[in-house]
């Protein structure tokens, strides 16, 4: 029982709080930029420093019970070029109905939407145990 008023608690704080994650494009801005917003609007989640990966440049957020995790990829020189928010599927009613308020749906499983003259697209990938919302600029 625990465990689920930590989720809804959680999730109360990603989507519903007095901003949503999905509010702010992310796409285009710096890397300190990014931590300070997530830092400061979102409590439960926490920058993950401790996996090093050469290969990509990105910021890693999770929660504390590790369900939804978030992930900023980064070009070299640190603005972000790419987001994904994956949560197991305890959240995709709530994530879905965020996802529909933010953004234009074009089918089952993508959105667009419009920034500073930019158009963005959002994808949905349901694998077999959890969810990831891709966001990123369309070329």
């Amino acid at each position: 029982m625990k465990v689920f008023i930590v989720n809804i608690i959680l999730l109360f704080s990603l989507l519903n709080g007095d901003s949503s994650f999905f509010d702010t494009n992310y796409i285009g801005k710096q890397k300190d930029d990014i931590v300070k917003i997530i830092t400061q609007n979102f409590s439960t989640l926490r920058l993950n420093t401790s996996d090093i990966n050469n290969t990509y440049n990105y910021l890693k957020f999770e929660d504390k019970i590790q369900e939804i995790t978030v992930l900023f990829f980064l070009s070299d020189n640190n603005i972000c070029t790419l987001v994904r928010f994956m949560s197991d599927y305890s959240n995709i009613n709530d994530v879905l109905e965020d996802i529909n308020q933010n953004y234009s749906k074009i089918d089952n499983n993508n959105w667009n939407f419009t920034s500073n003259g930019k158009l963005y697209n959002v994808n949905l990938d349901e694998g077999d145990w959890f969810f990831t919302v891709s966001i990123k600029e369309m070329k």
